[in-house]
Order: structure tokens, then sequence, then C-alpha cells
């Protein structure tokens, strides 16, 4: 596969946990891209969702290692997308304003590696190509 992808929190929580269905194929994809763009906010979003699923802080912060000492993967910061997202996030509310910082860093990028069906319709809207190409 190689390339480069915008990654999704929730990508990152399927791939971490292996009684998620869509594990093996988010780490697959994970595993055969050559360059992971994460969003500072992608971790901050990753922290968050780990505190609500209960996962240890010592555990959290491993998993969170692991992703920022991956060779592959490349921490932006998200700050010079800031205001380009509320270009993005349209009539949708200020609710899904984190989406619109992840979106227009992957309206750069190109690629966005997301199972959240609203992003993901979003970024077809504006041309992003998506991993994995389709959901069933």
């Amino acid at each position: 596969m190689g390339g480069v992808a915008v990654i999704d929190t929730n990508f990152f929580v399927y791939a971490l946990f292996e009684d998620y269905e869509r594990h093996e194929e988010a780490l697959d994809i994970l595993m055969n891209l050559d360059k992971w763009v994460v969003p500072t906010i992608t971790l901050y979003e990753l922290i968050w969702q780990l505190a609500k699923m209960g996962v240890p802080p010592n555990n959290a912060e491993d998993m969170v290692r692991q992703i920022i000492e991956e060779p592959r993967a490349e921490i932006i910061d998200d700050r010079l997308y800031l205001l380009s997202a509320f270009e993005l996030y349209g009539n949708l509310g200020l609710k899904h304003y984190n989406d619109s910082v992840i979106l227009a860093m992957a309206k750069e990028v190109g690629t966005l590696a997301s199972y959240d069906k609203k992003l993901r319709n979003r970024a077809r809207e504006v041309g992003i190509k998506l991993l994995p190409e389709e959901l069933e």
C-alpha cells in the first residue's frame, strides 16, 4: 500500500484494541503506510477516549508513547489549521470543529484514515481519499 494518511482518533482506537471488529484491518492499514500524519488534537482525543474506556493512566501513556515514538508517525502541530477548519465545518456547528481541524489537514495531505462515517462523508465531499476505501 505505502503512502501517507492523516490518522483519526477512532482509527487508533480500532488498531489498539483487539476486541474491535475492525482491529486487524486498522492495524494492517497502519503497518502498510509509509507515514502517519497525526494531528495533536488526535492524541488529545485519544487520551480522552481511553479515559472514557477506563484504561489506566500508565497503560494510556504506553499506548500514546507507541504512537509518538513510531518512526512513521509525524506529530503535526495543528495550530496552523485552526482557522481553515472554520471553512470546513459548514452548518454542522462547533461540536464538529475538532473533526474539521483533522479534515483541513487531510485535505492538504490527500488521504484520511478514519472509521467515523460523518467525517468520511465530509472528506469524500472535498475529494479526500479514504482508508479503508469502503465501509460495509
